[in-house]
């Protein structure tokens, strides 16, 4: 299967899912993820909150607004990138998710990176990046470059602020900064793969996802 219809497939093994009982009582729908494809760059947040509950969509609501300023801050959009989360149901009262339920979807999200087979994987905020490094503390961690075999690949983990610290810090211009930075690593790393011949250049329109 192509990289679409095995997202596809996946999305529809867990459009029901009953791992988590919890989560399943809080969520109003499973959040798979959006994005390209065969996208490079793979993004991994937290969980869904309200808003993408609501619309299914990973990042649409106000911490979505401020990824696709920083997104574009580096010449991407969304279409260019895959978006998901380290969980795909909404906590109640966007509670931070607990340890079995991080394990409860660690299979999807090994099986995500399998797939789209990203170059880069950006993990978003303390839960992603703990998940993929098995590293605490994102303040010591923002913006650097890590690398680490995923299903035989040699990948490059950048981790990231979450865009909620941001709102959350009254859209500090000094945080802002720090995050755009952060994001000019991720294109520094775009540019060095493209001129060593190891990523083409970004597709678009190949079945956004």
């Amino acid at each position: 299967m192509s990289p679409l219809e095995s997202l596809q497939a996946l999305q529809q093994e867990y459009s029901l899912c009953q791992r988590c009982p919890s989560l399943c009582k809080s969520r109003t729908q499973v959040v798979f993820g959006s994005g390209n494809p065969h996208a490079e760059v793979l993004f991994i947040g937290e969980a869904p909150g309200a808003e993408e509950d609501k619309q299914g969509i990973p990042f649409c609501g106000s911490s979505g607004k401020v990824l696709q300023e920083l997104l574009a801050s580096i010449a991407l959009h969304r279409d260019d990138v895959f978006i998901t989360n380290t969980i795909l149901c909404r906590p109640e009262n966007n509670r931070n998710p607990a340890k079995e339920e991080v394990q409860n979807c660690s299979d999807r999200l090994d099986k995500t990176i399998l797939y789209i087979n990203p170059k880069v994987i950006v993990t978003i905020g303390n839960f992603a990046t703990e998940r993929i490094l098995g590293k605490k503390g994102i303040t010591s961690l923002r913006g650097k470059i890590f690398s680490k075999e995923i299903h035989g690949v040699e990948r490059k983990i950048v981790p990231v602020i979450h865009p909620a610290n941001y709102l959350y810090n009254g859209r500090s211009p000094v945080l802002w900064e720090q995050m755009k930075s952060d994001f000019q690593v991720i294109q520094k790393i775009i540019e060095e793969q493209k001129k060593e011949g190891k990523t083409p250049h970004m597709q678009k329109g190949l079945g956004e996802f």
